[in-house]
């Protein structure tokens, strides 16, 4: 019964990791979208805004700002 409960975990981690890497791909191709709708100068300076990272580098970014925001709540409640 055990290792059906550790199977079934371990899926479920797996699944929510391809999950958030999927949704983080699709919100950078239509904000990429959203850069072509806009005439050349524009269009030049979204693309410089869009921050084409990779999603590894966005999601160790991501957890060293959640980590920092911790420590800082936890050092603020003393």
């Amino acid at each position: 019964m055990k290792i059906y409960f550790l199977l079934i975990s371990f899926f479920v981690f797996i699944l929510s990791s391809c999950a958030e890497k999927g949704f983080y791909q699709s919100q950078q191709k239509i904000l990429k979208q959203e850069c072509e709708k806009l005439n050349s100068p524009q269009y030049e300076a979204c693309l410089r805004e869009l921050d084409d990272q990779s999603y590894d580098d966005y999601r160790r970014e991501r957890e060293k700002i959640m980590k920092e925001e911790i420590l800082d709540k936890k050092l603020s409640s003393y």
